[in-house]
């Protein structure tokens, strides 16, 4: 029969303190405002170009990272502004009145 052994690290302590810390109630409500967030962030790394900086240093990043929101922020309020343009042109189509476009 061979020997185990168990290495405890460096850091046990200040991982078990976290583990605790996680259980409690108000970690647990920060962490779902986070999560609800999260996919925004990916959508903006993965489709938009967030995931490489394009220029130096942290000013650059920042403004880089504000200028991505702005964008996606603007494709979804363009998105809610047609398919509400879209909906209204049904409801009258659908009541029989002509609409002209000027």
């Amino acid at each position: 029969m061979s020997a185990r052994t168990l290495e405890v690290g460096v850091n046990a302590h200040e991982y078990y303190e976290y583990s605790q810390r996680a259980k409690t109630q108000d970690f647990l409500e920060k962490y779902k405002n986070r999560s609800c967030n999260e996919w925004k962030n990916g959508e903006m790394k993965r489709f938009h170009g967030l995931d490489r900086a394009k220029g130096y240093g942290l000013r650059s990043m920042g403004m880089q990272a504000r200028l991505t929101a702005l964008a996606v922020n603007l494709k979804r309020i363009a998105k809610l502004v047609s398919s509400f343009l879209l909906d209204i042109l049904k409801f009258f189509t659908n009541k029989g009145c002509l609409i002209y476009f000027y």
